[in-house]
């Protein structure tokens, strides 16, 4: 009897560790996998020499959005003028960020005129604006304006000559890449 029970128990342990060796197999096998995709996701980013959104040299699409105030605010108001346009969120951290360095650029770069576009309540961005002292049009985020620009996440932005055309696109969140984006040629 003491030795069937012993029998027993052994190969409900040997079944253990059998299931157990089955599913540190499986866990191997899937993570090698996930390894490959990533592989193959980071080789595809470094082949693409060109940031993602609109291309250089496309007409930039006209928008028309309320700003924290309320009043509507166009590209075509700043005709003439360079423009920094500024796709960002409340709550992105990345873009909280550089909120600062916004400041500071929109202060040092008399020429170009800052625009931000950003994802959150009115209620959210009035605070933004009064907390980071913006002088610039902070304006409410449209999902139809972020897909004619083809937005790829925030903080997102784009370099818009004085004839409307982008000039540069890309990333940023300090103040370095911020005047980095704005060196037009």
């Amino acid at each position: 009897m003491n030795e069937t029970k012993t029998n027993v128990l052994l190969l409900m342990l040997m079944g253990i560790v059998i299931l157990l060796m089955v599913t540190i197999i499986g866990l191997f096998i899937r993570m090698n996998q996930l390894q490959n995709n990533v592989v193959a996701a980071l080789e595809f980013l470094g082949a693409v020499s060109e940031p993602p959104g609109l291309e250089k040299g496309t007409k930039a699409p006209e928008f028309s959005l309320p700003d924290v105030r309320g009043q509507t605010v166009t590209l075509g108001d700043f005709a003439g003028q360079g423009v920094l346009l500024v796709f960002s969120s409340t709550r992105c951290p990345a873009c909280a960020e550089l909120s600062p360095n916004l400041k500071t650029f929109s202060e040092e770069m008399d020429e170009m005129q800052v625009v931000m576009i950003s994802r959150g309540s009115v209620e959210e961005n009035q605070q933004l604006v009064e907390e980071q002292g913006f002088g610039f049009p902070v304006l409410i985020w449209d999902d139809g304006v972020a897909r004619d620009y083809k937005v790829p996440g925030t903080p997102f932005l784009y370099v818009i000559n004085e004839s409307g055309v982008v000039v540069s696109r890309g990333f940023a969140n300090s103040l370095g890449q911020l005047k980095k984006l704005a060196e037009v040629e």
